[in-house]
């Protein structure tokens, strides 16, 4: 196979043969074997900053303040308990539940209860500062994490990797389009790790963007046809992590079977991660539909809960109340739905049959810098 056997939109790919190497002693994992404690901490954490904080701060209004803005608050205090509750695996996003929590019942302390209602925007604070402390307990870097379903996230370089239940992402942020690109843990073939004998080098990826390499500890990743030599801190640990989550690994979808389809999908991704500003192309983030949503959400909810509370006539504020509730709740299901194929997307980097990317046996170098620890 050579270069010319991808297509143009996924070159430079990388030699199509590499080296016979042999192993070199590498540095054993520097991370421990457990963290005492870390689900039952995560989780006392978690649960106080999403729910205890912001219910106590709810409390403090409660004297003061219409029945209707307290069933208001506590209504979206048991949304984002619920959210967070379903979004365990995911420590990343803990600290956006607890601020969606937190915000209602600001809202109500200082509109009804000023100024022991001031409390309320300290629990504002607070409550993401805790959900900060439980994600980093919950992800804490140990050899346990591969036995745990939770996203691990690691720097790769300039680049940071997510290591999920089903897939591992590489998350680089780049000017012209998202820069995520994802392997499929259940075609795990191939968590090696090594390091880089070059002061530079360079891996490319699909689609004419690559990862700077430097001398030191690395790791190489193959599934399905497609490969990563990535720099990180451990390369043990991440290839232990990677090959124990990847046994247990759900199979995911199939992408495009032709190659219309595969283009059609690249089109549509650009379309949804790149904007124009004043000529050159910039990065989009989709995911600003999410606090646009429930922002807007909010508020719906907040004028009908106030209408509906003090028995108010006006249709203008029904009619804007149901308006902003409606065009929130749009936000959120337009963004659920955009990430859900972005990340489907993330793992199409290559098109239907095509070869694979670079020399993926084991005991040879991909690139000439490539060195497998023994």
């Amino acid at each position: 196979m050579t270069n010319r056997e991808h297509l143009a939109e996924v070159l430079p790919a990388p030699p199509e043969s590499g080296t016979e190497v042999s192993a070199v002693p590498g540095k054993p994992s520097a991370a421990p074997e457990f963290v005492s404690g870390r689900r039952a901490a995560s989780l006392v954490l978690g649960a106080l900053s999403v729910v205890v904080l912001p219910a106590s701060g709810l409390l403090l209004g409660s004297a003061a303040a219409p029945g209707f803005s307290l069933v208001w608050a506590a209504v979206w205090i048991g949304i984002a308990a619920v959210g967070w509750v379903l979004d365990q695996r995911t420590p990343r996003r803990w600290a956006g539940w607890a601020l969606l929590a937190a915000v209602p019942q600001a809202v109500v302390d200082l509109t009804f209860a000023a100024p022991l209602g001031l409390l309320g925007l300290v629990v504002l604070v607070v409550a993401p500062l805790v959900a900060r402390v439980a994600q980093r307990r919950c992800s804490a870097l140990a050899s346990d994490l591969a036995e745990l379903d939770v996203e691990t996230v690691l720097p790769a370089g300039s680049a940071r990797l997510r290591i999920g239940r089903d897939r591992v992402v590489l998350v680089r942020d780049v000017p012209g389009g998202s820069g995520n690109h994802a392997l499929p843990l259940a075609e795990l073939a191939l968590a090696q790790p090594g390091e880089i004998d070059a002061d530079e080098a360079w891996w490319p990826l699909p689609g004419g963007v690559g990862v700077r390499l430097r001398r030191g500890p690395a790791v190489r990743l193959v599934a399905g046809k497609q490969q990563w030599v990535l720099p990180v801190e451990d390369p043990r640990l991440v290839a232990a992590i990677v090959r124990r989550r990847g046994t247990a690994a759900w199979s995911l979808r199939t992408g495009p079977q032709d190659l219309p389809a595969w283009q059609a999908l690249r089109k549509w991704v650009f379309a949804r991660t790149t904007t124009y500003r004043g000529g050159p192309k910039a990065l989009a983030n989709p995911a600003f539909r999410a606090p646009v949503g429930f922002l807007a959400a909010m508020l719906g909810s907040m004028l009908l809960a106030t209408a509906f509370g003090r028995a108010l006539t006006d249709p203008g504020l029904w009619i804007v109340g149901i308006a902003a509730l409606a065009i929130g709740a749009y936000f959120v299901v337009a963004w659920l739905r955009v990430r859900s194929r972005l990340e489907f997307a993330e793992l199409q980097q290559l098109p239907p049959h095509s070869p694979p990317w670079g020399d993926l046996r084991p005991g040879i170098a991909p690139i000439p810098a490539w060195r497998p620890w023994s």
